[in-house]
């Protein structure tokens, strides 16, 4: 059985995500009653609009990338774990036997849940279950138990679907996306641990009556305030700040700018492939589910198009680098680096918790990647030993120890690390009341009418 699993998994995992989302989008339509040319439509629509964020975020990526780098290198650091980044580490979990399992147990499980009522969510975007596989891993690491780590994988994608069920009515409301949910462990564990945080922001007038979202900076400023000429400003600035030549500074700004203009525009053709089936996954549950919701469940790279979380995401650079040398002298080991180009995913569901405010978000993300600095340092024996079991694979060199802070800094990646250093009983049992505390907060804690209201509560006065 478990040979059978791995061959699936392993299968799925090779053909990537570009590939796996169109075919899975298309069958899925089939079931839901669409005609095979709408279905195929829009599984391509979709997968091109993929390709043209992937595209757009490798753009931002590969520039941030270096002067993330030069931020590392110009504060010198003296940090001795370093970041591998998030495509060095789902290689990694993928290639564990957790991960070659993850994705069809990861399928069963989903359908299941729906079936028993128990999620609302659709999980398409099965390439990221290697969120899912990189926790397993970890646990697999300090029990030495495959199958415990099956399960920690099988308890967290439990988790991350009523993550999305959660925060689905603020994500609508906030990005204006109708049945779509963010089962993403990255962004939507970032999003579990900033909550309390977002509620105590909300209620300090001072911070709210600021207003730095996009919309009051544009209404304020005028034409300067334009996503992207925003854009431009903070990659001229970022770019000077980490001494770039000239030649870099203008074009650090007008590549930030491009991608201001382009991810939008690259949601806008995904939301055209998706919003048929959306519609078709309605109508199919009030016709033979008495009329039960059920959302599509997506990356959060969706999210990214959003003015407030790219220049969010971008201050989070220098706030990461800040916080890594200040939390040195409290244990922190982490050096930021790869995944340095990766503070969209952070802020990516963080902005609706504060309606965009541009200031809290990126103090919202300096509380999570906080504490997640010092995650990525308690996690990093198992990433070490991970990479020497890889043997050949694309990480910094003149480093022994490796950490990755797009994982390792997810509050479900230390807690699952810390529980499992349990014995095997009381680790099952905490574990489970991890999981069922999820359940909880998703249906007797509503996200969005809790935070709104505060927000709204606060400007009022």
């Amino acid at each position: 059985m478990e040979s059978i699993l791995t061959a699936i998994g392993a299968s799925l995992a090779n053909l990537g995500a570009v590939i796996v989302l169109p075919i899975v989008i298309t069958l899925l339509g089939l079931i839901l009653g669409m005609k095979f040319t709408q279905a195929i439509r829009s599984g391509l629509t979709l997968a091109i609009a993929f390709v043209g964020i992937n595209l757009t975020v490798g753009l931002l990526g590969s520039k941030m990338s270096e002067i993330g780098t030069a931020f590392s290198q110009n504060t010198g650091t003296g940090l001795d774990v370093v970041d591998i980044g998030w495509p060095a580490a789902s290689a990694l979990a993928f290639g564990t036997p957790v991960g070659n399992a993850i994705i069809p147990i990861g399928i069963v499980i989903n359908i299941v849940m729906i079936f028993l009522g128990l999620t609302k969510t659709l999980d398409v975007d099965i390439w990221n279950f290697w969120h899912q596989a990189f926790i397993g891993a970890v646990v697999t690491f300090v029990t030495g138990s495959f199958a415990l780590g099956l399960f920690a994988a099988a308890v967290t994608l439990i988790m991350a679907l009523w993550l999305a069920d959660w925060s689905q009515p603020i994500i609508e409301k906030y990005f204006k996306m109708p049945g779509i949910s963010f089962p993403h462990l990255q962004s939507a564990g970032y999003m579990f641990l900033a909550a309390p945080f977002a509620v105590l922001l909300n209620k300090i007038p001072f911070l709210r009556k600021l207003k730095l979202d996009p919309d009051s900076i544009r209404k304020r400023i005028g034409i300067l305030g334009e996503p992207i000429f925003l854009g431009l400003f903070i990659g001229v600035i970022l770019a000077a700040l980490a001494r770039e030549d000239a030649t870099s500074v203008i074009t650090t700004g007008i590549n930030v700018a491009a991608v201001m203009l382009l991810i939008p525009r690259m949601v806008g053709i995904l939301m055209e492939g998706l919003t048929p089936v959306a519609d078709a996954a309605r109508k199919f549950m009030q016709k033979y589910a008495k009329g039960r919701e059920i959302y599509i469940g997506l990356d959060s790279a969706v999210l990214i198009g959003s003015p407030a979380v790219i220049a969010s995401g971008l201050l989070m650079i220098p706030a990461e680098i800040g916080l890594a040398l200040l939390l040195s002298s409290v244990g922190n080991r982490t050096l930021p680096f790869i995944d340095l180009a990766d503070g969209v995913f952070v802020t990516a569901m963080l902005a609706p918790l504060v309606a965009g405010d541009v200031l809290l978000t990126v103090i919202l993300g300096s509380i999570v990647m906080g504490i997640g600095l010092m995650g990525a340092t308690w996690l990093a024996p198992a990433v070490t030993d991970m990479v020497a079991k890889a043997g050949s694979i694309d990480i910094p060199a003149g480093y022994s120890n490796y950490t990755v802070m797009s994982d390792a800094a997810i509050p479900h990646s230390y807690i699952m690390y810390f529980i499992f250093k349990s014995p095997v009983m009381i680790a099952i049992v905490l574990s489970l009341v991890f999981m069922v505390f999820h359940y909880f907060i998703s249906k007797k804690w509503t996200l969005g009418t809790k935070v709104l209201a505060d927000a709204k509560e606060t400007e009022a006065k």
